[in-house]
């Protein structure tokens, strides 16, 4: 089977409450007549997960978080094939805004229709019931049953730094290795994709190279870095026990800690055993890579996504 191709665009089922309490974020475009759930068009090397939670936000006025995916939506429109891809979505912050018009930037259409047209007029809350009998498109609908049948639980990314100054080109201590030009821009996209989850607890081994993967997250939210000697190359050489005893205590915390998604950054050496407690497979991670995995509320994992740095 050949590579899916990229998506063209992404968006979230917003839930909130649970069982008969839970609602639906619905939105009416005027231009279609149609409703629909908030979703919208990757802008040029955005990240999915960055465009579901942006085109939220654009749309409605809400910030969200995104947790389990929810898989691929294909079709075709004007006779050219679409994909979008959607997760769960949980509010954040925001309030619903007043209707969104279409607007332009640099003098370019954003692709939603003509400047000054309302995109979006109505922003509501629906019951299921609603949603499965007023939606109108059954992709949507269809992916608002599989949200409901998801179960809240928690959150770990677990990152592989991003390149750092190769060895050879170092003369000091390993563990002050800074992150190359590479590095430092796959850092910055990290950023983004980490607040899309809404990590609220960034965790990382000491190092250097490390701390800087992590640094342009910690400035964007305002969140303080934990650094831990117990994830770094040199302690787990002198003493594997330590560093694997540190990741058990810091999965348990997750667990315990539902609604604060978990991001730790470590190193190659201990990579194999991060996995393994986190019950993934054997493949290497690439630099700048993350795996987010996703736990329901016993702790079992539900879902997995890999999302290879793009540089």
């Amino acid at each position: 089977m050949g590579r899916k191709r990229r998506p063209t665009a992404a968006g979230a089922v917003v839930l909130q409450g649970q069982g008969e309490d839970a609602q639906v974020l619905v939105i009416h475009r005027p231009r279609y007549d149609d409703w629909s759930l908030p979703k919208g068009k990757l802008e040029p090397d955005e990240d999915a997960q960055v465009a579901a939670v942006r085109e939220v936000e654009e749309e409605t006025g809400l910030k969200v978080r995104l947790r389990v995916p929810l898989g691929r939506a294909e079709y075709i429109a004007k006779g050219a094939p679409k994909s979008v891809l959607w997760w769960v979505g949980t509010v954040v912050g925001g309030r619903i805004h007043p209707p969104v018009t279409t607007t332009k930037t640099n003098g370019k259409s954003n692709g939603k229709g003509k400047n000054g047209d309302v995109e979006v007029d109505r922003v509501e809350w629906w019951t299921p019931k609603q949603a499965a009998a007023k939606l109108s498109y059954t992709d949507d609908r269809e992916m608002v049953e599989r949200a409901l049948a998801t179960v809240p639980g928690h959150t770990v990314l677990l990152v592989r730094h991003a390149k750092a100054v190769q060895r050879k080109h170092w003369s000091g201590k390993d563990w002050k290795r800074p992150l190359s030009q590479r590095g430092r821009r796959q850092a910055r996209r990290l950023a983004k994709l980490l607040e899309a989850y809404g990590v609220t607890q960034p965790i990382t081994s000491s190092s250097t190279r490390c701390v800087q993967t992590l640094q342009p997250f910690a400035e964007r939210t305002g969140l303080e870095l934990v650094t831990m000697d117990e994830l770094s190359e040199e302690v787990f050489e002198d003493d594997p026990g330590v560093s694997k005893r540190a990741m058990v205590d810091l999965l348990n915390q997750a667990h315990t800690q539902p609604g604060a998604p978990m991001a730790i950054c470590g190193h190659r050496p201990l990579l194999p055993m991060m996995r393994g407690l986190l019950g993934l497979g054997d493949k290497p991670m690439l630099v700048g890579e993350t795996l987010v995995v996703h736990h329901d509320d016993q702790g079992n994992q539900v879902a997995v996504e890999r999302i290879p740095s793009a540089f």
